[in-house]
């Protein structure tokens, strides 16, 4: 109970902490898109969403797009990024912090998803929770730095591209091709049998289904995480063609 608790504090004191801090720095420029990321990291990260995530891939799968890609994603979209000379220099002379931070976003996106890992997260729901919370941060991380480089130059996109986008579109993709890679991990049918008896009946699918649906919303993440990026960048060089 504590753990659920503190859990469900946390998630608040970082939303509140966040909005509190944007609206000091004049960085809010679109509430509406804002409070819907919010409310897509709170429900991400309810400690009852770990109970259901924690027995079905499909719902693993939905939790990690949540909280670790789609609530930055909106964030980011919502606030003012940062435009001063001293930015713009600073991220001409170096991309290594952004490389460094972005590489650790991908690795923590791989390692949540990893059959071999899955069964000690299904056991544990401290380190379930640990390991959630470690993708929030990353994900928390990856919006303040956006802030300050700029995510409309050339290497961002690539490097977007490289470690949000790729992760998202492979995992799919091996969810497909390998359809038994999660029902492998696990020591036999009745471990699945016995993870589907912890969820509601109509969530109780068979392992294959579940796998393919986790796979199916980790392209559909992928694609629409690109495609907002290029709509982005898009909008972004009409305006300064006009601004000319």
């Amino acid at each position: 109970m504590w753990l659920v608790s503190a859990d469900l504090l946390c998630s608040v004191i970082v939303i509140i902490t966040l909005q509190q801090w944007a609206v000091k720095q004049n960085l809010l420029a679109k509430p509406g898109v804002f409070l819907t990321g919010n409310l897509v990291f709170l429900l991400g990260m309810l400690p009852w969403f770990d109970d259901l995530a924690r027995y079905s891939i499909s719902l693993h799968s939905l939790q990690s797009v949540m909280v670790h890609h789609f609530a930055p994603l909106l964030w980011i979209g919502a606030l003012r990024h940062k435009q001063s000379s001293i930015t713009r220099v600073h991220n001409t002379l170096s991309h290594w912090p952004t490389t460094l931070l972005m590489s650790i976003f991908a690795v923590l996106t791989w390692v949540w998803m990893l059959p071999s890992f899955h069964p000690l997260l299904m056991q544990s729901a401290i380190i379930y929770s640990g390991m959630k919370w470690l993708m929030a941060l990353s994900g928390l991380a990856l919006c303040l730095s956006m802030l300050s480089y700029h995510q409309k130059t050339s290497y961002w996109q690539k490097l977007n591209n490289a470690t949000v986008v790729m992760p998202l579109l492979l995992w799919g993709l091996l969810m497909f091709i390998f359809p038994t890679m999660y029902a492998a991990a696990h020591t036999s049918h009745h471990q699945h049998h016995m993870m589907m008896s912890n969820l509601p009946a109509w969530l109780q699918l068979p392992p294959i289904q579940d796998q393919f649906i986790g796979g199916l919303i980790f392209i559909v993440s992928g694609f629409l995480y690109w495609q907002s990026n290029t709509i982005s960048v898009t909008f972004t060089r009409h305006t300064r063609r006009f601004s000319k």
